[in-house]
């Protein structure tokens, strides 16, 4: 695969990620215990 490619695949994985810790603070706030920050290992199942 070429880097470019590579690249944009990395891009929108972190995008992803940062999406689903987005969503995580917004469904949790406000808490008293904050969530802990980190990578998504598998993608949740819709709430539907």
């Amino acid at each position: 695969m070429s880097d470019k490619k590579q690249q944009k695949l990395d891009e929108k994985k972190h995008k992803e990620q940062d999406d689903y810790l987005e969503e995580a603070l917004e469904e949790t706030f406000p808490a008293s215990d904050p969530i802990s920050p980190g990578h998504v290992s598998k993608k949740p199942k819709d709430k539907k």
